[in-house]
């Protein structure tokens, strides 16, 4: 007779678990654009793929380090998220709420009764949960203001309970919202340490500490790949690693061109770069070097093909680059001073300078 997966990793000492964090549930980055309503709809699918890949690979424990919802969540999104994670046929869901979604007593995520294999640890005090057939607890406690400038994770001890697994989820390490001592949190005496608010996924500790990071980009300045820690404990070994999974990057993509290039050839040089780095990524467009101050680029064509956050021009008209230095430049060089932020007026304006002084000659 086959034994269960729970029943074989008790047996071995051996837990799955997905560490999600930030999924900001509801927020609308890039508001603005185009693809603002997209990007909405991405971080709800992106959740969802989280849990297919829960169910693929059989885990043990989703666990979320606050701020999984954008603000204080309506009876729709908490039915719509218990929904989902009722999907769930072998994972167990342990969160705690940050200062997005803080508690409010008696009011939506405090209140709610949960359908789906889900635990919220309401705090405000460290509680725990038990799971053992997992042999493992995790402990946590939740925001219940938007702000907490004491540092409370500095003096949390796990309970002594055997050789358990033990885990916490937390949320914070800023000033205004739980300061983290890394050094002493590290020697606290959890096996794994599932962080969340800052939202570039970093790896403190080696298979000890983490932060995931928000599960897609949120802003321009998110930068890089976003995702979740997924990891093994048993008595053998603990591996928790990266994982990227997010549906979009926010990529800055510099673009350099030269005096000598035309409008269309900068703009098929912007096209190369847009689709070396990924095309489906959202683009923040740097333009170095210099440029003939008289081209008027189709920016839109550009922008009708791709998500562009941003166009920042940082080049240089010829101009700028000519030696404006010597005595019989001073003409120039103020009329460069006089005209740097009108290009065009100062390109006429050197070229009616450099016709005057050939003729003179």
């Amino acid at each position: 007779m086959m034994m269960t997966d729970h029943k074989i990793r008790e047996e071995r000492n051996q837990m799955k678990l997905i560490h999600i964090a930030d999924v900001h549930w509801g927020a609308r980055p890039e508001r603005e654009k185009p693809w603002g309503k997209e990007r909405a709809k991405e971080i709800k699918e992106t959740f969802r793929r989280v849990l297919e890949r829960a169910k693929e690979q059989k885990t043990d424990l989703l666990l979320i380090s606050g701020d999984f919802f954008e603000r204080q969540p309506s009876l729709t999104d908490l039915r719509e998220a218990d929904y989902l994670l009722k999907q769930l046929d072998h994972t167990k869901t342990v969160w705690i709420a940050g200062n997005h979604d803080y508690l409010k007593k008696g009011t939506g995520l405090e209140a709610y009764k949960w359908e789906s294999d889900t635990f919220l640890l309401k705090g405000p005090e460290l509680e725990k949960i038990s799971f053992p057939e997992l042999n493992t607890t995790v402990y946590g406690f939740s925001y219940w203001q938007d702000q907490i400038e004491d540092p409370l994770y500095d003096s949390l001890r796990p309970e002594e309970e055997g050789d358990e697994i033990k885990i916490l989820l937390a949320h914070g390490g800023d000033e205004k919202h739980i300061p983290i001592h890394r050094e002493r949190l590290k020697w606290s005496g959890f096996d794994y340490i599932a962080l969340g608010h800052i939202h570039k996924p970093e790896v403190i500790f080696e298979d000890l500490m983490a932060y995931a990071g928000s599960l897609e980009p949120l802003d321009h300045t998110e930068t890089g790949r976003h995702g979740f820690m997924e990891g093994e404990i048993s008595e053998e070994r603990q591996i928790i690693t990266f994982h990227p999974f997010s549906r979009r990057e926010y990529v800055r993509t510099e673009v350099y061109v030269t005096e000598e290039m035309s409008g269309e050839e900068i703009l098929d040089r912007i096209d190369t770069e847009i689709s070396y780095r990924g095309s489906e990524n959202i683009h923040e467009i740097i333009l170095q070097g210099t440029m003939d101050p008289q081209i008027e680029l189709d920016i839109e064509r550009i922008q009708e093909r791709y998500r562009i956050s941003g166009i920042t021009d940082q080049t240089k008209s010829i101009w700028e680059r000519r030696d404006l230095s010597r005595e019989d430049n001073l003409l120039m060089r103020r009329v460069a001073e006089l005209l740097e932020d009108e290009p065009k007026a100062l390109a006429y304006a050197m070229e009616a300078l450099e016709l005057s002084e050939e003729r003179e000659v």
